[in-house]
């Protein structure tokens, strides 16, 4: 059984659909596939694939960069090109630890700022031995025989 043809009406529909968004479409199809276009926009790469029609349009499954576009179910050509051209999200980076040096956690706590900025300080040692105290984990203190 071979896979069922895409009408030139759709790929013409695809092509003015992605072009007028300014996305470059050469209109050949992903090698060994019968029915997948590869675009590329902003650095990401995406492939359409024809799925079946409706109401005048293709259905296209899109495949792209994110776990949205898995093989997601079947989009518009509006959507499609709506996806594709839609603004790169950059991550946010990693704040910068104020206090490197200093542990985040104390006997499963989470440490206040004021701690981890004092870390080597006799106010923070004391704040870890009330925190020692308060959970039953105090340091063994007996002299040894």
């Amino acid at each position: 059984m071979t896979a069922p043809r895409i009408p030139a009406k759709y790929i013409e529909q695809l092509r003015a659909a992605l072009e007028n968004a300014g996305v470059p479409f050469t209109g050949t199809l992903k090698p060994g596939t019968a029915r997948t276009f590869q675009v590329e926009h902003l650095g990401r790469a995406w492939e359409l694939a024809y799925a079946f029609q409706a109401g005048g349009q293709a259905v296209w499954t899109l495949t792209g960069p994110g776990p949205d576009f898995e093989w997601g179910p079947g989009r518009m050509t509006d959507e499609c090109v709506e996806a594709i051209t839609a603004p790169v999200v950059e991550p946010e980076p990693e704040p910068v630890d104020p206090h490197p040096g200093a542990p985040r956690t104390h006997l499963g706590f989470e440490l206040p700022d004021f701690v981890r900025a004092e870390w080597d300080t006799p106010r923070a040692e004391w704040f870890r031995l009330g925190l020692a105290l308060a959970v039953g984990k105090l340091p063994d203190t007996r002299p040894r025989a």
